[in-house]
């Protein structure tokens, strides 16, 4: 009897603490890439808690977010220089972004046609929010200041506890401090 409820208590500890998947639509994404997306998610998240001192996912983002708003700029934390580079050694890289550079530095941007761009649709498909952003930025083939700024203002409208708009998240803030 005591094993029963030991198993049951895990089970149920498990079910709270379980969050959604990264979503994988039509395979855009191998195995690989999925770990390295799940990579991206929780060093971003690491890198907003210890900044905003919390534990709250929600309010980290929401923080970071009201920041951009506010100041018109994306303010580069302890550790997002670190993820940047290190994201440029991820297979899922180029299935995301593009590399240039200028006289003396590398810069990424988002690549159009990509998976990234399939994925954004296939999510904005139950997201009005990711909706208008993945048609906004398949409109301009880029990320325009209006939906800089549209992002900015309107996170609140999204689930910060779902991994996916989490990811959407640190991609776009992650492109524009190295664009």
């Amino acid at each position: 009897m005591k094993k029963q409820i030991l198993i049951l208590f895990l089970t149920v500890l498990s079910a709270c603490k379980q969050e959604s998947k990264i979503k994988n639509p039509n395979g855009i994404w191998t195995e690989t890439d999925l770990t390295e997306l799940n990579t991206i998610v929780s060093k971003f998240d690491q890198i907003l808690t210890a900044e905003y001192k919390t534990d709250s996912i929600k309010k980290v983002y929401l923080e970071y977010s009201n920041y951009v708003f506010k100041n018109n700029a994306s303010p580069i934390l302890n550790g997002m220089e670190k993820l940047s580079s290190d994201l440029k050694k991820y297979s899922v890289f180029d299935k995301i972004w593009w590399k240039y550079s200028n006289s003396d530095s590398e810069h990424f941007n988002l690549k159009t046609d990509s998976n990234y761009q399939k994925y954004l649709t296939e999510i904005g498909k139950s997201s009005d929010f990711v909706k208008d952003y993945a048609d906004r930025f398949n409109s301009a083939s880029d990320l325009q200041p209006s939906v800089i700024a549209g992002f900015a203002k309107n996170i609140e409208n999204i689930d910060l506890t779902d991994i996916n708009n989490r990811l959407i998240f640190a991609i776009h803030y992650l492109t524009l401090i190295n664009r």
